[in-house]
């Protein structure tokens, strides 16, 4: 979560980033697109802190993987709104969450301060980006990069470099 001080009803994209989401030469668009990956553009950034809160009821569900894998595909792929209660519980239940004691804790606020404490650990050793690999104990891999840039990481980790 980058943006700790999102406002809850999210924020509009500036406009450019929009132009460069919209170019055809758009190099994440065009790596989706040879990977066979759509990515559903928007001009509108939801807030995910309640999508962070329901990650942390995942992790304690030991679904973390799925519930994520669910949450990233209905972003990336489908565009829809991650404060969205519907698009979360729907998350939850293809995940294996019983999305209605999902909802209950997070609007009582018991995922609050676990969600907190994780921004606040990852700001702290500098991680600014969205997404953020964390290779080795060693490299962080920031943003959306080719997979060169991960193999490069991965032979420097098993190289002792």
């Amino acid at each position: 979560m980058l943006r700790t001080d999102a406002p809850e009803e999210g924020w509009a994209l500036p406009e450019r980033i929009k132009q460069s989401i919209a170019d055809p030469n758009n190099p994440l668009t065009a790596r989706a697109r040879a990977l066979g990956i759509v990515i559903k553009h928007r001009d509108h950034v939801p807030n995910s802190r309640r999508a962070h809160e329901c990650t942390e009821y995942a992790r304690s569900k030991g679904k973390l993987e799925a519930f994520h894998h669910q949450v990233l595909e209905r972003y990336w792929s489908h565009g829809d709104d991650l404060h969205d209660w519907a698009v979360l519980n729907a998350a939850a239940v293809v995940a294996g969450l019983d999305p209605v004691e999902m909802q209950a804790q997070v609007e009582a606020g018991r995922w609050k301060a676990e969600m907190e404490a994780g921004v606040a650990a990852a700001h702290e050793i500098g991680i600014n980006s969205v997404p953020t690999f964390i290779v080795g104990n060693k490299f962080a891999i920031q943003g959306a990069q080719t997979a060169a840039v991960f193999r490069q990481a991965f032979e420097r980790v098993l190289s002792g470099k």
